[in-house]
């Protein structure tokens, strides 16, 4: 009876300038960021011989080293400090939202009355052609 023995093994690499948060590690329980890391696993049999091998991107705990998706995580505990930080920021961001879609309404209708001008600049041209070509010029 032939004895098969099977393995895995995985590295995770942090992504250079790659995303992170703040949020809560639900193992060890507490509040840190959570960093980007590309996870490479590889399974093997008789340690040797590779099967196949799979790349995923997950978070790593700073605290703990623990990897996990984003969503697993638990919202963070934040200071009263913090949450203020938090609301004055989604505050301007909201701001900013508005404002860029006022801006596009301006430029919206800038760009519809630039496109009104140009048709009636080209229908008076075609006016003044036609008078020309029918002789009915200034002196009428």
């Amino acid at each position: 009876m032939p004895f098969l023995m099977f393995g895995s093994k995985g590295k995770a690499r942090r992504v250079p300038d790659g995303q992170f948060e703040k949020r809560r590690c639900p193992e060890c329980g507490k509040t840190t960021v959570f960093r980007e890391c590309v996870v490479h696993k590889t399974y093997t049999a008789y340690h040797f011989v590779n099967l196949w091998s799979s790349e995923s991107t997950q978070f790593a705990c700073d605290a703990c080293g623990a990897l996990m998706e984003l969503d697993q995580t638990l919202p963070p505990e934040l200071s009263e400090r913090e949450q203020v930080q938090q609301r004055a920021l989604e505050a301007k961001q909201a701001a900013i939202v508005a404002k860029q879609a006022e801006l596009e309404r301006i430029r919206a209708k800038r760009e519809a009355e630039e496109r009104e001008d140009t048709r009636r600049k080209s229908i008076d041209d075609e006016l003044a052609a036609m008078k020309a070509r029918l002789g009915l010029g200034k002196n009428d």
